[in-house]
């Protein structure tokens, strides 16, 4: 076509658009760097063809958005990130110098580069994060570029981006975030505020002070942060609306505070809470298997008088009951083995035990559900005649395979829940 207006046809005109796609061909061929140096040269030339007056080839957003993509698909050069950052600049530099009024930075040319740098598992990513997202605010503020402001995608990569980090004090950090954004819309700021997205991570974040330094403030923190959740959807906020993990998430926390009294009674307020959330219409927080599950863990693992073991036990019961009753909740090799150990652990007389662990059993094969733990907390809990009894002698390989047919292979998605085709069956199981 260029060749075709040099030799005079006034017709074949080379526009902005077939630019950007020849760009774009170059940027999706897979040429990594020389695809980068490529587009970039295409881009320099309609700039420069642009300022000597032919208004056709003027590079628009799109034009600029394709250059930082394919330095970003440049992964055999170390310095793409930054390569892909200096096509910002260079925007910045053209439209503040009114050489060309549609290179004005955008919010979303910064997207491909925060998150790049999120997902590149380098020391620094979180502070360079940070910075690209001052700069932002400066362009916004001082410069007067209104566009280039972040917005709560851009605070939720940062948040995400410390969560990878496994940094001590990633916590605190993407707690300081989180308040900020909650500042912001308070202050009536429409474009950064806390999302589902910002609270999920906020929440996650607390698992190392959980499960790793045993953190005993740390599953009250969350409990707040999701109250606050709930909260701001009541009052009508619908990108709060919460999910089932974030909820499964608090459940387990609680689970995992032994050192709280009555741990495993916060434990079920949580879980009530989501059944109450569910019932209103929130289907994405729909209760499974694994909060029910988790509640019985925490009952389970109850230390202390026996009253309160019998007060765990029979929470543990009736959230096993409530489980055995929905598809979506019925219990797995896990659940069993939780209430196998809640036996073991929390009713003090032997013929008790034996009873309950019989009936318990039999469902627990009926269901394919006895896994090795199963197998294990039972034996535990029972004394060696019932067990057996109930096992014939035999070890847990020369079990019939029904017994073992809903068993997880180690091999399979750990994430995976059992959910029984039986969608009417329920238990009668009694204490």
């Amino acid at each position: 076509m260029i060749d075709e207006r040099r030799a005079g046809n006034s017709g074949a005109i080379a526009r902005t658009e077939d630019y950007n796609a020849v760009m774009k061909s170059w940027a999706m061929s897979g040429e990594k760097k020389a695809a980068a140096l490529r587009v970039e040269q295409i881009l320099l030339t309609m700039q420069d063809m642009y300022a000597s007056g032919d208004d056709d080839v003027q590079p628009n957003l799109e034009s600029y958005q394709i250059a930082i993509e394919a330095w970003l698909g440049a992964t055999d050069e170390p310095n793409a990130l930054a390569r892909a950052q200096q096509i910002i600049e260079y925007m910045t530099t053209l439209y503040l110098a009114s050489a060309n009024d549609l290179a004005k930075p955008h919010t979303s040319c910064f997207y491909p580069i925060l998150k790049c740098w999120a997902a590149s598992g380098k020391m620094e990513a979180p502070i360079m994060v940070e910075q690209l997202i001052m700069w932002m605010q400066h362009l916004q503020t001082k410069e007067g570029i209104d566009t280039a402001g972040p917005d709560t995608t851009c605070f939720n990569i940062v948040i995400s981006s410390w969560l990878k980090s496994r940094d001590i004090a990633a916590e605190k950090k993407i707690r300081q975030v989180f308040e900020y954004m909650d500042q912001c819309a308070r202050r009536g700021c429409t474009v950064i505020r806390p999302d589902a997205s910002t609270y999920n991570i906020a929440i996650t974040s607390i698992a190392p002070a959980v499960k790793k330094y045993y953190d005993m403030g740390g599953a009250r923190r969350a409990d707040r942060i999701l109250a606050r959740l709930e909260r701001g959807y009541k009052a009508g906020d619908q990108s709060l609306r919460p999910d089932t993990i974030i909820y499964n998430q608090v459940i387990d926390y609680w689970a995992k505070t032994q050192s709280v009294r009555g741990h495993f009674f916060k434990a079920r307020l949580v879980l009530d809470r989501q059944i109450e959330m569910f019932d209103s219409g929130v289907r994405k927080c729909r209760p499974d298997v694994t909060g029910y599950t988790s509640v019985i863990a925490a009952c389970a693992s109850v230390y202390g008088s026996k009253m309160e073991k019998r007060r765990s036990f029979d929470l543990a019961h009736a959230t096993f009951m409530e489980a055995c009753k929905e598809r979506y909740t019925h219990p797995n090799e896990v659940t069993y083995g939780l209430m196998f150990k809640a036996v073991g652990r929390l009713l003090p007389n032997k013929e008790e035990r034996d009873r309950y662990a019989k009936t318990l059993f039999g469902l627990c094969c009926d269901d394919g559900c006895l896994g090795e733990m199963a197998y294990s907390r039972m034996k535990d809990a029972v004394t060696k005649e019932t067990f057996v009894s109930l096992t014939g002698g035999k070890s847990y390989v020369n079990f019939p395979a029904e017994w073992k047919l809903q068993v997880r292979s180690p091999l399979r998605n750990s994430r995976k829940r059992f959910h029984n085709k039986e969608k009417n069956e329920t238990h009668d199981l009694k204490p």
